[in-house]
């Protein structure tokens, strides 16, 4: 049997190209059914859900067609259909002059389509996120030489302020001009479960607390241990940020039981958001 002409296999892939063409503009027809039933309005994206996607597309994909290309597919597609339910939607990213790596985190997360706006410190994101729910900010991920930590100031419960709801990169990109820098994503919605997350608690105490105070605190309390835990000494007072697997809830009770552990007459214990863990961290 001959095998087909070159022209034969060309009109095959354009036939495919139709289909694929047909099955976006399907699924963007049913984005907008689901965007007409909502009620109420808000940001439209849930981070949780997005992870379970491109766990199950990365999980599932075989064959020759690079998968980093596959999850650059996707997340295009999950970024401009939430920028057609989002009006005013944009990305307030902080990436200093001398680390422009966090831009590249950004884009690749949030596609071509979804405005972006640099600026240089984590404070300015964060009031750009404050003033606006249609805001998303990312962050350079904490660590413990931070001379200026922006993460306790989530801890304060004033109603405008954002969540932790993801971490970047979900998978890192073969042509990342900064492989080893990590970002969070802030948003004013709830973080969600995607079945493999870590959430981010903030504890704040007028005087150090060993770590093995706080790991037991925690048990007595019914909540996971902590993966890891930062300290920061800010106004007079230490700041703990522990991360531990699962997502809670700030009203969670479990967090209060921790504080009488600790006897924090003026401390307190506070759930700042939450994180799936990314692909390239998973086994």
């Amino acid at each position: 049997m001959d095998a087909p002409s070159l022209e034969t296999l060309r009109q095959q892939i354009d036939k495919i190209d139709g289909e694929l063409h047909g099955l976006i503009r399907q699924r963007a027809s049913l984005v907008g059914q689901i965007a007409a039933a909502k009620t109420a309005g808000g940001l439209a994206m849930r981070p949780g859900r997005e992870a379970q996607i491109l766990r199950r597309r990365l999980a599932t994909h075989d064959g020759v067609f690079p998968v980093a290309a596959v999850y650059r597919m996707w997340r295009e597609m999950i970024s401009a259909f939430a920028l057609m339910q989002t009006k005013n939607l944009r990305i307030a990213v902080c990436r200093p002059a001398d680390q422009p790596g966090y831009w590249d985190v950004a884009r690749d997360h949030f596609g071509c389509q979804i405005p972006m706006v640099a600026y240089e410190s984590p404070a300015q994101v964060l009031a750009e996120v404050r003033a606006s729910p249609a805001t998303i900010g990312v962050v350079p991920a904490p660590i413990e030489a931070d001379t200026a930590a922006w993460w306790p100031l989530l801890a304060s419960g004033e109603p405008t302020l954002p969540n932790v709801v993801a971490r970047l990169p979900f998978l890192v990109m073969p042509n990342a001009r900064a492989r080893d820098i990590s970002a969070l994503m802030l948003a004013r919605i709830e973080p969600e479960e995607s079945g493999d997350d870590r959430a981010l608690l903030v504890l704040q105490a007028p005087s150090g607390i060993s770590r093995n105070r706080i790991a037991g605190a925690l048990a007595k309390a019914g909540l996971p241990a902590f993966t890891s835990a930062l300290d920061q000494i800010a106004g007079g007072m230490h700041h703990y940020l522990l991360e531990v697997p699962g997502v809670i809830a700030d009203g969670d009770e479990r967090l209060r039981s921790v504080e009488k552990a600790l006897e924090l007459d003026r401390g307190s214990i506070a759930a700042i958001g939450a994180y799936a863990v990314p692909a390239n961290a998973r086994p």
